[in-house]
């Protein structure tokens, strides 16, 4: 028989009914691991390693006294006496094997520079250590102070060289001869030996003309302009003064502002006295642009049809006169017909004696 009734489809499974079902095989799988390992002797993963790394792909688990193979890291060295080599214990351990079985490159050793001193902070120069420069009294360090030593590739080497201890000149800051003013007094205070070391002068935007040089000490003097498009803000010229220090201070170049517009003013008069803020309109053509400037290519076409307009009004008017000269010749002419006429008749009318 057939059923009148209206078909209904099967319902279907959600999303969700999805990944619940997932969450519930994944924690069966896990239990049954777990079980599976409790209860036999198998070994889970190798141990993770900083200097070490497995050897071939990691299985699921390992049979007990099954073994795995370890090799150093790059960057690292192997130690003779200690093995890569890994057994799995009945107790599910891996065992023997460390991180000790290798050990950091090191970088070249560096010796103390001249009139100065090395020092190895982490007491080591493998990679990832510091070595620290100082000199001596009296000199001063040329170069980096700290450099690193940074692993490349697979060997490590250092990020900077070794700087020098150059010596200190002493600068005499003050009079170099005093003498006796009177009532026990000297001249001036007595002058002073120190070091006096300028910063290099860099002005951005701007060149050193005189006082070139690598070191800048007592009463040096420096003098710059700035380039193209800029405008010096300061003193062209600085001296090194017996505190270190530029003085005056050294001179900044800024940006220069845009020349003035040097085009002559265009005269233009205002539509209305009273006091507005639409721009003026222009005496040359009469007639302001839509945007309430005078616009040149306009004004031309103006002064273009008012000269046509003079021209052809000329014409007309030389016309008008041409014609108005003919009538009056012509009219001159029929007139002097007309009288001939007239004499004519008259003659004919008088007697014959």
């Amino acid at each position: 028989m057939v059923s009148s009734a209206p078909c209904t489809a099967l319902p279907r499974r959600g999303k969700s009914s999805f990944t619940l079902q997932r969450c519930l095989l994944g924690i069966f799988l896990a239990t049954l691991a777990f079980l599976l390992f409790t209860l036999s002797d198998a070994c889970v993963l190798p141990p993770p390693f900083q200097a070490l790394e497995l050897v071939g792909k990691p299985k699921p688990y390992y049979e007990v006294g099954e073994e795995v193979t370890y090799r150093c890291k790059k960057g690292y060295d192997q130690v003779l006496g200690f093995l890569t080599i890994a057994t799995c214990e009945p107790n599910h351990t891996w065992v023997p094997i460390s991180d000790d079985a290798c050990m950091k490159r090191r970088c070249p050793y560096l010796g103390d520079p001249k009139f100065g001193k090395t020092e190895y902070p982490n007491g080591t120069h493998q990679w990832g250590a510091q070595v620290h420069f100082s000199c001596s009294s009296g000199y001063y360090i040329i170069g980096k102070a700290i450099i690193n030593c940074v692993l490349k590739g697979e060997n490590p080497h250092w990020d900077g060289k070794v700087p020098q201890c150059e010596r200190e000149e002493l600068t005499l800051v003050g009079e170099k001869e005093l003498y006796c003013a009177g009532n026990g007094v000297w001249s001036s205070s007595p002058p002073q030996c120190k070091v006096v070391k300028c910063p290099f002068p860099a002005v951005e935007n701007g060149n050193q003309l005189s006082g070139l040089g690598k070191k800048f000490s007592y009463r040096d003097t420096v003098v710059f302009e700035c380039i193209q498009g800029y405008y010096m803000n300061g003193s062209t010229t600085s001296v090194c003064n017996s505190e270190s220090v530029w003085e005056p201070p050294l001179p900044k170049c800024l940006k220069a502002a845009p020349p003035p517009n040097t085009k002559p003013p265009t005269i233009s008069y205002s539509v209305s006295t009273s006091p507005s803020t639409k721009p003026p309109v222009s005496t040359v053509s009469g007639y302001p642009n839509p945007d309430g400037l005078f616009d040149d290519e306009f004004a031309q076409w103006i002064i273009l049809l008012i000269i046509l307009i003079a021209i052809v009004s000329i014409a007309i008017i030389i016309l008008c006169l041409y014609r108005r000269f003919q009538r009056r010749k012509k009219g001159k002419a029929v007139r002097a017909q007309y009288n001939t006429y007239q004499k004519s008749l008259t003659t004919s009318a008088e007697p014959a004696t």
